[in-house]
């Protein structure tokens, strides 16, 4: 009976041995409105959008499926805030480490947006980093609404895990006008794995029990 008691506490601490291996792995994610959410920020009105409601406006922040995706300026796309700056709050649903800024602009220079601050929070909203003063060229190559507008990038240079941003806009002649924001990041996962030598004592300390049991019953 000692035996069997020794071999079972054996067991045990192989499993405890087994489950205390991870396996980490990390997955490049473009941030958009089907993995984040954004806010107006903090001294915004309930409606500061010179075009649209503040929600479809809103959605109309976040909604470029990818990185590398065109939109033309027409009132569906863009967004417009006239006679102020414009504060907003993502909430990125996780922690990333965020590489890349992206940001549609405006085609031309009366409305387009001029100046971009960021400020970066972990989950705990401890502040982590900033970008700050980003001037944003034109969006596309001509100054007409028949214009294709890709994003232009901005490269995020510090590690931390990112949550929570902060994001002002602002524009000469009091315009903010732009068409999308979104953002990319690593996603790290962390998930326990036993390893194959675990497995293999597991089985051959199952074995043992099992000897153990047939000679007692014997």
């Amino acid at each position: 009976m000692t035996r069997l008691l020794r071999s079972t506490a054996l067991i045990a601490a192989l499993m405890a041995a087994g489950a205390a291996q991870a396996q980490t792995t990390t997955t490049e994610v473009y941030l958009n409105g089907t993995n984040m959410s954004v806010a107006l920020g903090p001294g915004m009105s309930a409606n500061p959008f010179a075009n649209r409601g503040t929600a479809e406006s809103l959605a109309s922040i976040i909604d470029a499926p990818s990185a590398s995706a065109f939109e033309k300026h027409n009132q569906q796309t863009h967004v417009w805030v006239s006679g102020g700056t414009l504060a907003l709050a993502f909430d990125l649903r996780d922690e990333y480490n965020l590489s890349t800024f992206h940001f549609w602009n405006y085609h031309s220079e009366a409305y387009d947006v001029d100046d971009i601050d960021l400020t970066f929070y972990d989950g705990a909203n401890q502040l982590v980093g900033t970008l700050l003063d980003v001037k944003p060229s034109l969006g596309g190559t001509s100054q007409n609404d028949a214009t294709e507008i890709y994003a232009e990038n901005s490269v995020l240079a510090f590690p931390a895990k990112v949550r929570y941003v902060s994001a002002v806009l602002s524009g000469s002649n009091g315009q903010v006008d732009f068409n999308n924001m979104g953002f990319t990041g690593v996603l790290t996962s962390t998930v326990p794995v036993p390893e194959p030598g675990t497995y293999a004592l597991m089985a051959l300390g199952l074995v043992a029990i099992g000897a153990l049991r047939r000679r007692q019953r014997a």
